[in-house]
C-alpha cells in the first residue's frame, strides 16, 4: 500500500517564496535535499511524497511552484501523470541517476513538458540554481544531457528503427487480397474486383497467410483491421 504524502507542511509560506515539492522515495536523499533549499532565504519545501501520484494530489494542495522528482519514479506508465503535472502552472526538475540518461528516455521526458533536467548526483548549489531558473519560467538542463538531445535528434542512426507494421512484410498485391478479405469479400468476389482468376487470388491468399503467421480468414481480417487502424 502506498504512503500518503509524507510531509505535508502546515500553514502557506509567504508569496515571496519559491515553493518546492520534493517526490523522492530514498529518505536519505530526501532530507538532503530539504536541508538545502530550506537554508535558502527564497525557497521552502511545501510538501514531500514518495510517489508520482501523490505529487500531483499535493502539487495543487501546496500551490507548488517547482516539483523536483527522481527519475525512476516518472519512467513507464509513470509518464501520463507526469504530463499531467507539467500541464498544471508547476516546473519540474527530474534528477537523473547514472546508467538513466539514455537519449529515448530523456526526450519521453522533454516532450512530457518538463524544463529541468540535472543529475540527482549534482552538487548543492547546482540543484538550487535549477530550482530558481524553473521559478522564473527559464529551463534547468545539464549539458551533457542537452549534446545528447542533439545527437538524437540530428542523427538518425542514433533513433530506434521505426516498428515494421505487418502489412508491410506483404508485396502489394497480397495487401490488396488481404485488405479485401478484411472487408469480407469471397475468393471469386475478390478475383473479379481485381481481374484475376481464382487460382491467382487463392495463391496470394495463402502466401499472405504464411508471411502473417495465421490460419484462417477471420485472423487476417482482424490482424489487417488491427494494422489499418489509426491507433496501430
Amino acid at each position: 500500500m502506498r504512503p500518503a504524502p509524507i510531509r505535508p507542511i502546515a500553514g502557506r509560506p509567504p508569496t515571496s517564496l519559491v515553493c518546492v515539492l520534493l517526490c523522492e522515495d530514498q529518505e536519505v536523499f530526501r532530507i538532503g535535499m530539504r536541508e538545502v533549499l530550506e537554508a535558502q532565504p527564497d525557497m521552502a519545501v511545501v510538501a514531500e511524497t514518495t510517489h508520482l501520484p501523490e505529487a500531483l494530489e499535493a502539487a495543487d494542495e501546496c500551490r507548488t511552484q517547482v516539483v523536483v522528482v527522481r527519475q525512476g519514479l516518472v519512467a513507464g506508465a509513470a509518464l501520463p501523470l507526469l504530463r499531467t503535472l507539467c500541464r498544471r502552472d508547476t516546473a519540474v526538475l527530474v534528477l537523473a541517476e547514472p546508467g538513466t540518461e539514455s537519449e529515448p528516455e530523456v526526450v519521453e521526458i522533454l516532450q512530457a513538458g518538463v524544463r529541468g533536467y540535472l543529475p540527482r548526483r549534482s552538487d548543492a548549489q547546482r540543484l538550487v540554481d535549477g530550482v530558481r531558473a524553473l521559478a522564473r519560467h527559464e529551463a534547468a538542463l545539464d549539458p551533457a544531457a542537452t549534446d545528447q538531445l542533439v545527437q538524437y535528434l540530428t542523427d538518425p542512426q542514433a533513433r530506434p528503427a521505426p516498428a515494421v507494421r505487418p502489412l508491410d512484410r506483404l508485396t502489394e498485391r497480397q495487401r490488396e487480397v488481404a485488405e479485401l478479405v478484411a472487408q469480407g469479400l469471397s475468393n471469386e468476389e475478390i478475383a473479379s474486383r481485381l481481374f484475376l482468376s481464382l487460382a491467382t487470388v487463392k495463391s496470394h491468399l495463402t502466401a499472405s497467410m504464411r508471411r502473417l503467421d495465421v490460419r484462417t480468414r477471420t485472423q487476417l481480417a482482424i490482424l489487417v483491421n488491427r494494422d489499418s487502424s489509426p491507433a496501430a
